[in-house]
């Protein structure tokens, strides 16, 4: 009788030939595909959905689906794919992913792996060497930046607050992203618990308005627990003055909590690192390597100057688990973060990496920062537009004389699929933005969008 759930080795071997067979089609054509490959078809959609028969298909045919399933939306590898934030995706990440897949290996607690565990602590440690954390700093990889935000903020809930979260405050403003009031009212706290801060002209945390509100909420009764600064925001890529951020929230005592699950890598580079300037002082910072190093999407981190306060906040021992949750020097990561069950994430971070050396995502960065600059100088020369925010980063908000004018635009840049953008709302006003973060962008795909949107301002 036939095991198909245990292939022999000539059988794998088959599967694995159409797999990378398949693979190697598609990054091939990564660097001349479209941006968007259209709507997707009802009926296809509803082939998709099908469920599973009793006797199975073969994987050519489940592959020919999975070539529909392609045929539709946004697609992120393309270099013209300038909306929301980027992923090319990285084929020595993928080969890491197949790798962690294959071999199973459980690390949520580190004596079940500790080799594996010992694979994915050594990209912590640098990360947490990149931000100069300091030697009790410490983190776990998670599925993305809104899990990270979420681990950090139960972090700093637990370090300031204890038993008292119903009397704590966060701040944030209106700009940080979402994943962190979503984290916040995830942690226990209510909306009125969530103070939005002032922010400057330059859509950054006003830190004269943030010492204000602490003031005024003390008063009140209220315990200011926790500041969440950004580097790096979603919409414009406007990094808060982390500097005195990080004073106001010292001489308050409040945990600080940096969102840099954009913009954190920017730190590799030179001009990244002074404008993070002061991330160093974070109590927790969230990343997200699917951004800023191109891993597939599924990987977030988070990153703690004192590893205690992970394990404060998170620490569960079931019954069944009764070892120490400290292996070779080594803390389980299900004592640093909400999952037991996890994926082993850090081959696909630590195999490129290994692999290529840090200087090659460096490159890329760097390439990013020159052309947002170039787009923002460009888009300083056209008539008919505003550009007032001059890009911290790779991503450059802009908008227009007549907010009309700009959505037809973005139509008019989108209905072309070989770019692809997306936009935003910054006071009441239709605003367009260029998210430069793949690295297959070149200047080409950046004038493509910007010949196009001086086409439709001349009209």
């Amino acid at each position: 009788m036939i095991n198909f759930l245990e292939p022999d080795g000539p059988t794998r071997a088959r599967l694995t030939e159409l797999v990378v067979a398949y693979l190697d089609r598609w990054f091939e054509a990564a660097s001349t595909m479209e941006a968007h490959a259209g709507e997707a078809a009802p009926e296809v959609v509803a082939t998709l959905r099908r469920p599973p028969d009793e006797q199975g298909r073969s994987l050519g045919e489940i592959l020919e689906d999975l070539e529909k399933a392609g045929d539709s939306g946004i697609l992120h590898p393309s270099g013209g794919h300038m909306s929301y934030i980027p992923n090319a995706g990285l084929y020595a990440a993928a080969l890491g992913e197949f790798l962690a897949a294959g071999l199973n290996r459980f690390t949520g607690v580190t004596q079940a792996a500790p080799g594996m565990v010992a694979i994915e602590k050594g990209i912590i440690d640098w990360i947490c060497d990149l931000f100069d954390l300091g030697p009790t700093a410490s983190g776990v990889l998670l599925s993305g930046g809104s899990l990270a935000n979420f681990t950090g903020i139960v972090a700093g809930r637990d370090a300031r607050l204890g038993d008292r979260l119903g009397e704590g405050v966060v701040y944030m403003t209106e700009r940080t992203h979402h994943s962190a009031s979503k984290a916040a009212r995830l942690a226990g706290f209510r909306p009125d618990q969530i103070v939005t801060v002032e922010v400057d002209a330059d859509l950054r945390m006003d830190p004269e308005a943030l010492r204000r509100r602490i003031v005024r909420d003390r008063a009140k009764g209220r315990i200011p627990a926790m500041v969440v600064a950004s580097a790096g925001t979603t919409d414009t890529g406007t990094v808060d003055p982390l500097e005195e951020v990080a004073e106001v929230a010292s001489s308050e005592g409040l945990w600080l909590h940096i969102d840099a699950a954009y913009g954190g890598f920017f730190r590799l580079t030179a001009r990244g690192r002074e404008v993070l300037k002061g991330i160093e002082r974070a109590d927790s910072i969230a990343l997200d390597p699917h951004k800023g190093l191109s891993i597939p999407f599924g990987v977030g981190a988070v990153v703690v100057r004192d590893e205690a306060a992970l394990v404060e906040a998170h620490q569960g021992r079931g019954a069944y688990l009764e070892e120490d949750d400290t292996y070779m020097g080594m803390r389980d990561f299900s004592a640093l973060g909400p999952e037991l069950s996890r994926p082993f994430r850090g081959l696909a971070v630590w195999l490129p990496l290994q692999l290529y050396g840090v200087a090659p995502f460096r490159d890329a960065l760097d390439v990013s920062l020159d052309l947002a600059e170039a787009a923002y100088e460009r888009l300083c020369r056209m008539e008919g537009v505003d550009a007032p925010w001059r890009p911290d980063l790779s991503i450059v908000a802009f908008r227009f004389e007549d907010d009309e004018v700009g959505r037809a635009a973005l139509e008019a840049v989108n209905r072309d699929r070989g770019v692809h953008l997306s936009p935003t709302t910054i006071d009441g006003r239709f605003v367009l933005r260029l998210a430069i973060l793949n690295r297959r962008t070149t200047a080409d795909h950046v004038d493509h969008a910007l010949d196009i949107i001086e086409k439709t301002l001349i009209g």
